[in-house]
């Protein structure tokens, strides 16, 4: 066997012994959180009954529905503790299942079914500030384990709809994401640049079952332009014209001179040509007239 088959084999071992251990440490995490959360659940059900038997002597309807509501989420937590258990079958080859997460969405329904019922009778113990805390933190770990149906990785990545349209991912709460769609390709590139990701916005897009989008509401959508910024066609073609992008024309760049006076190449964004020759051409920007904005 030649040294180069040899490294390449440790390489992998390497790797898969990092893989799993890392999936042994979410797991473990993902349960030890689950456990501290059953434990929060099933005091704050007794709180709440105790809170509401106490006043009064009686128990309103309202206060009822925050009892069955505390013992519904309860009983969720202890649900979900049992499916963290490895022997669950929830778990495979190093990778969280992601019929796991899917519970996970179950318990944070359970949650906000819970907290409807306690605005509505103006109680809002500590207890459940502490509790959404916990669910932000378990849903922070199911953001590390990569499958296209589940809404935690997700998060600020792009997928496609049926009809090509793509979307942008966006976290609103513990198991709740909503769907951005973009309003044209110029909107999605400047909105990669927006996030710092560079010119390829591709590299975040996930392809995802379509049941997959069913389980997100749409929000508003994403409509950003290259408005009052410098760009270049994303190609290797040389003597590639830079553009300033302004009243929704392209007006060229005449000069190295007159590309410093904006910022210089750091500046100038690369886009698809796509996006630029849908601009209207506008007057070339020459010397005269930076100097002229510049008095002005």
């Amino acid at each position: 066997m030649s040294k180069t088959i040899k490294l390449s084999l440790v390489f992998l071992m390497v790797l898969f012994i990092t893989t799993a251990t890392a999936a042994a440490e979410r797991r473990t995490q993902i349960s030890n959180l689950a456990q501290g959360l059953e434990q929060q659940a099933t005091q704050l059900a007794l709180s709440n009954y105790d809170h509401f038997k106490g006043w009064n002597q009686t128990i309103s309807d309202r206060e009822q529905a925050v009892l069955f509501k505390s013992e519904a989420f309860a009983s969720s937590c202890r649900l979900f503790l049992k499916l963290t258990s490895e022997q669950s079958g929830y778990f495979r080859s190093g990778y969280l299942r992601t019929s796991l997460y899917n519970a996970f969405i179950f318990l944070t329904n359970a949650f906000d079914e819970l907290d409807k019922e306690m605005q509505k009778a103006g109680v809002m113990p500590y207890e459940m500030r502490d509790i959404r805390r916990a669910l932000e933190r378990m849903d922070y770990e199911f953001s590390y384990w990569p499958a296209p149906d589940n809404l935690s990785y997700l998060h600020q990545k792009y997928v496609k709809a049926r009809d090509a349209s793509v979307y942008m991912v966006e976290r609103k709460g513990p198991g709740k994401y909503i769907l951005h769609a973009f309003k044209n390709l110029e909107s999605i590139f400047r909105y990669n640049y927006d996030l710092n990701r560079g010119n390829d916005p591709w590299k975040y897009l996930v392809e995802v079952p379509y049941d997959t989008l069913g389980k997100m509401e749409e929000g508003p959508m994403i409509d950003r332009s290259f408005e009052g910024l410098l760009v270049i066609e994303n190609s290797t073609r040389p003597n590639r014209s830079v553009y300033l992008i302004e009243r929704g024309k392209k007006r060229g760049i005449t000069s190295p001179r007159v590309l410093e006076r904006y910022g210089g190449w750091s500046k100038v964004f690369e886009i698809p040509a796509e996006i630029i020759t849908a601009y209207q051409e506008g007057e070339p920007i020459k010397k005269a007239d930076v100097n002229q904005e510049k008095q002005v």
